[in-house]
């Protein structure tokens, strides 16, 4: 499922907001390895939306601001590591920017978006449109 920046259902490319990349609602499991004093501390989440370029997700225990961690990430029967930074968290969700995806991670990324895209107006083909149209006026 897409949502614009106004938290509107919408087409993907119908709604030009201020993300470079649109992100994606997905619920996938994620393991985040954080680096502390004491060593590597690996704790588990699931992200609330993901793009190319970052993700959102629900992490127990919220990293800091700044803080590089590496994330890892099973799609598709796969597992991709990625290097990210914290740009943002609360106790309630932490929002991370990728560095430099390698070009399989970012594949199976993109794959994973459009097998989303496929699913959603599969599942609400009337209701998509019909979201989006409303969304545009």
């Amino acid at each position: 499922m897409y949502l614009d920046s106004r938290g509107m259902l919408s087409r993907p490319g119908a709604y030009n907001f201020h993300r470079r990349e649109g992100r994606y609602v997905s619920s996938i499991p994620v393991i985040v390895q954080r680096f502390l004093r004491f060593g590597p501390f690996f704790t588990r989440g699931v992200t609330l939306d993901i793009s190319t370029r970052g993700m959102s997700a629900l992490v127990c225990g919220a990293p800091r601001i700044g803080e590089t961690v590496v994330i890892e990430l099973c799609l598709q029967g796969a597992t991709f590591e990625m290097l990210a930074t914290v740009r943002h968290s609360t106790d309630a969700k932490s929002g991370f920017e990728f560095f430099p995806l390698s070009e399989v991670a970012r594949q199976g990324i993109h794959d994973w978006i459009q097998e989303l895209n496929r699913h959603d107006e599969s599942l609400f083909p009337c209701h998509y449109a019909a979201a989006a149209k409303f969304g545009e006026d």
